[in-house]
């Protein structure tokens, strides 16, 4: 059962197709309305058997979308990348560029202990890692100013490892850097599972910043500790995807391929933590994402 509750503000519009709630299939805007999707008036809802780029493709990395063989199939344009032609696809590692000061890579490990990336690193990448335990913080005010690439690929969390991505203001007690000034932030998570471990994603990100998370596979089997979200009441509910005070300024998140299951009673898979998810000319785009337990998004 996937059960949301959203709030679009003035203008904003919401497009569906082929989705159901407890159950039911959702045919209609007030039925889509009655599910939590927000006013009626902002949603319009599109058949099944509707093949275009705003339906079936991340439109803006998009060029067209027709019928092959039975199946709408998206054609990317520049920019677009995979099946539904999404902004980041599975990057080529370990970087192509930059100095030994400037790149951070862990690779063919596993980690016990926590990590710290260089101030003013501008790529940083972690792949084939397992992290055991332990809660690394990204924090994207401390890399470059010019814009920073984070690429996080074939990655496991366990054992109540949680990963922190943080943009401006992001890291509760530390001075935050003017992350409206930096360049953008490219985050590329895929192929990444996760027992019982979590990602967080948190703060402000700057203008053009792209965030994707695919390909993945996140179970939980119980609660895992948010160290670093002092506070938050988002814990108890052993969420695998937190988005806390998440602000998007003229930028985008994506979660596609994605699957996020819990096992835990009363457990929520995502939580929109503080009730902060802030598009500012920004938005959020799902493709063949699935979210296991009883509610998927919780605004605490």
């Amino acid at each position: 059962m996937l059960s949301v509750s959203l709030s679009l503000a003035a203008g904003a519009h919401l497009r569906v197709a082929c989705n159901d709630a407890g159950g039911r299939v959702l045919s209609t805007a007030e039925e889509y309305a009655a599910a939590g999707f927000g006013d009626a008036g902002s949603i319009e809802v599109v058949g099944c058997d509707v093949c275009n780029r705003d339906t079936h493709c991340y439109a803006p990395g998009t060029a067209s979308a027709s019928m092959k063989d039975g199946e709408c199939v998206c054609a990317c344009g520049s920019g677009g990348y995979g099946e539904a032609c999404v902004p980041a696809g599975a990057p080529a590692l370990p970087p192509a560029t930059g100095t030994a000061s400037s790149v951070f890579v862990r690779e063919n490990l596993t980690m016990r202990s926590v990590f710290v990336v260089p101030a003013g690193a501008s790529e940083v990448t972690l792949r084939h890692v397992v992290l055991d335990g332990v809660s690394p913080v990204l924090y994207v005010p401390w890399m470059a100013r010019d814009g920073v690439r984070i690429v996080v690929q074939n990655v496991s969390l366990r054992n109540g490892a949680v990963l922190y991505v943080m943009g401006g203001g992001g890291l509760r007690g530390a001075v935050a850097a003017g992350s409206n000034e930096s360049g953008p932030v490219e985050l590329s998570v895929c192929n990444v599972e996760a027992l019982n471990g979590v990602l967080v994603l948190s703060g402000t990100f700057p203008a053009g910043s792209v965030l994707t998370v695919t390909d993945s596979l996140l179970v939980a089997a119980r609660p895992t500790p948010l160290v670093y979200l002092s506070g938050s009441r988002s814990s108890p509910y052993a969420p695998l995807l937190v988005l806390s005070g998440l602000r998007l300024v003229r930028s985008v998140l994506v979660v596609s391929g994605v699957a996020l299951v819990t096992v835990v009673t009363g457990g929520r898979t995502v939580v929109v933590d503080g009730a902060v998810l802030e598009l500012v000319g920004g938005g959020v785009a799902l493709d063949a994402a699935v979210f296991g337990g009883e509610y998927a998004l919780y605004a605490s």
